[in-house]
């Protein structure tokens, strides 16, 4: 098997780099100039592209979230998350040979709507009920990695492609929790539970996070690999 370094080799002998349509090009193993590429490229990845099968994700719309832990349930439904566009990449670390690729999405703003249902304890508080919802996120971390794999694509060149990844998400800054009909509209319950959940954002996004984070990245690589396959490596690295 080709090493990306062969593959890139081969193809420059055949072929001066393109101009690159979605990441500006860079040397090998330049990850300085290679975040400065992703962050170029963001705004784009996370648009609509009907030519290449691709939604937006900004909004990003799902048809359904589903949380199942041992202490809470929850659903939402019809979520709608908007603020992907104003994210920043940092800390990129791409090893080519071993085809790895490590990445931090910094995001300042984000907010979920949509309809819910929820039953359960939330941390120490009991909570039920259903209806519409929103949360307000002030920033979020999420740190991402990947392990990569090369394709060949109908043209017969290279194309680098998100084989799997793993992720870590962290609020790092206050969340509004806003739900709708919380205990049938009880009032006083309602506000005791918004009460307990703006005063302890953190530990209620920790417990809430995983399931929602995990729909939301899986569409936004769905949405990276679409755009990955209209850029062959010989137009994203340039070989020493």
């Amino acid at each position: 098997m080709f090493s990306i370094f062969e593959i890139l080799a081969l193809t420059t002998l055949c072929a001066s780099v393109a101009q690159s349509e979605l990441l500006p090009p860079c040397h090998l193993n330049d990850d300085v100039c290679f975040e400065k590429s992703i962050n170029v490229a963001l705004p784009q990845v996370v648009s609509e592209n009907k030519a290449l099968g691709v939604e937006s994700c900004d909004p990003l719309k799902l048809d359904l979230i589903e949380g199942d832990m041992p202490d809470i349930k929850f659903k939402f439904i019809s979520p709608i998350t908007t603020g992907f566009k104003q994210c920043i990449v940092k800390n990129v670390k791409m090893n080519l040979d071993a085809l790895t690729l490590h990445e931090e999405l910094v995001c300042p703003n984000l907010e979920t709507t949509g309809k819910y249902e929820i039953s359960g304890r939330l941390i120490t508080l009991p909570i039920e009920g259903s209806g519409d919802f929103k949360i307000s996120a002030g920033s979020y971390n999420i740190i991402l990695d990947f392990d990569l794999e090369t394709v060949v694509g109908d043209d017969n060149k290279a194309y680098l492609f998100l084989k799997s990844f793993k992720q870590k998400n962290e609020a790092t800054a206050p969340i509004s929790f806003d739900f709708k009909n919380l205990f049938n509209g009880q009032k006083d319950q309602a506000d005791n539970a918004h009460a307990f959940a703006n005063q302890n954002w953190k530990q209620v996004s920790d417990l809430l996070q995983e399931p929602i984070w995990n729909e939301n990245v899986k569409k936004i690589i769905f949405n990276a690999n679409k755009y990955l396959m209209t850029e062959p490596l010989d137009q994203m690295f340039i070989s020493p």
